[in-house]
């Protein structure tokens, strides 16, 4: 078991640091969260890791134990404390951010989300795709699934090289099957973001969401020289990882290769810490406010995309889900938000390590940011039982 210093402190001082009563929470159940988490840590789930929690404003929890980097000893790295501070990828976590940004644009009337991407990027309709729709791409029934681009990830930094492959991939399935699109929904809708503003995905993001939502430490990918700072992500499962039923082969090697932790992966390459990402949903949480004292988004739109679309059980993944545009929704049954009807919450999981939501029966935004990747079914055990402690913990 690794530990990280001033843990215990860190325990100790929130009672005297969070106001419990503003944020109309339990401090013993809050108390009982963050060892919830601690106590993962501590049998091996995941080397390190970070909670965060806010209600009302209120910061309730900001927790990070354990250690970002120096697991394995081929890394080559001294181990590093996970710091709140740290920075980690969170990979599909990052999946709203890129809903969000389509959400701008209809509610601006830029986009039309029923017509064909073709409509938009025209090469895209080559090989059988000139009928998928961006509300297809959006929900995961376009029928692609990118299989040897998504494996290539010494490429993914050649962002034009990754869209001629594209326009020349046929759908693997019939359009209108679930089947979800790991890098495929990011690069899509990132070239269809740039041909209708003439912005780059991540310029467009940074301009004209998170700058005036007044969001920071969100970004797409890093400098080579910032990559050994970031936590590393790990495979600590005992079973090899799968996806769409095949062995991911070199998973550690390309989740931290410096050819995918720079390029620029919409969805699928988000930067961040757990801190930001809960301030992302209590944002959203709050109505997307702006700093002008407006709001980004209409709430007739925003319904649109964190509320469910569609439904059933996924091609890729093989597990039933529930999805709205670009969010991943709760359900009635044990789900990754809590052990039951958590219908109203949407988020997404980031890699198998990573879970971010928004609870609006609570008003509770949280993030968990681990670098402990295990099979996609054990984020129900892992997450549920905090997401559940978390409602029982609000008294008001």
């Amino acid at each position: 078991m690794v530990r990280a210093s001033g843990l215990i402190r860190s325990c100790l001082d929130m009672a005297y640091r969070v106001d419990f009563a503003r944020a109309g929470m339990d401090e013993e159940r809050v108390s009982n969260v963050v060892a919830k988490f601690r106590q993962q840590q501590a049998s091996g789930v995941f080397p390190g890791g970070q909670l965060v929690v806010r209600r009302r404003g209120v910061l309730v929890i900001d927790e990070a134990v354990g250690i970002a980097r120096g697991l394995r000893d081929d890394e080559g790295a001294p181990r590093a404390e996970f710091t709140p501070e740290q920075r980690s990828c969170v990979y599909s976590a990052g999946k709203p951010l890129v809903g969000i940004a389509i959400a701008v644009l209809e509610d601006a009337g830029a986009i039309d989300v029923d017509r064909p991407v073709a409509a938009y990027w025209p090469k895209f309709g080559r090989a059988r795709k000139a009928d998928i729709t961006v509300l297809d791409v959006l929900l995961h029934r376009s029928g692609l699934y990118l299989r040897d681009i998504d494996r290539d990830w010494r490429s993914f930094g050649d962002w034009d090289l990754v869209m001629s492959r594209i326009e020349s991939t046929e759908p693997a399935f019939p359009r209108g099957t679930l089947a979800y699109q790991p890098m495929g929904f990011g690069w899509i809708l990132g070239e269809v973001i740039q041909r209708i503003t003439g912005k780059r995905i991540e310029r467009f993001l940074e301009d004209d969401v998170l700058e005036p939502a007044g969001l920071e430490d969100l970004r797409l990918g890093v400098p080579a020289s910032e990559v050994p700072s970031l936590a590393r992500s790990y495979w600590v499962d005992a079973k090899p990882p799968m996806l769409g039923g095949e062995v991911m082969i070199g998973f550690e090697e390309a989740q931290n290769s410096v050819e995918q932790l720079t390029a620029v992966l919409p969805g699928a390459g988000t930067v961040s810490t757990a801190r930001a990402l809960a301030r992302f949903y209590e944002w959203l949480l709050d109505g997307t406010p702006t700093s002008n004292g407006g709001r980004l988004l209409r709430e007739t739109t925003l319904a649109k995309y964190v509320t469910p679309q569609t439904r059933g059980k996924d091609r890729t993944v093989g597990i039933p889900i529930v999805l709205g545009r670009g969010f991943a929704l709760g359900w009635l049954w044990p789900h990754p938000y809590g052990w039951w009807r958590t219908g109203a919450c949407y988020g997404h999981a980031g890699n198998f390590s990573t879970l971010a939501w928004a609870d609006p029966t609570t008003g509770c935004a949280i993030a968990a940011v681990t670098n402990g990747n295990r099979a996609p079914a054990k984020l129900v055990t892992r997450f549920a039982g905090i997401g559940s402690a978390l409602r029982k913990a609000c008294i008001d």
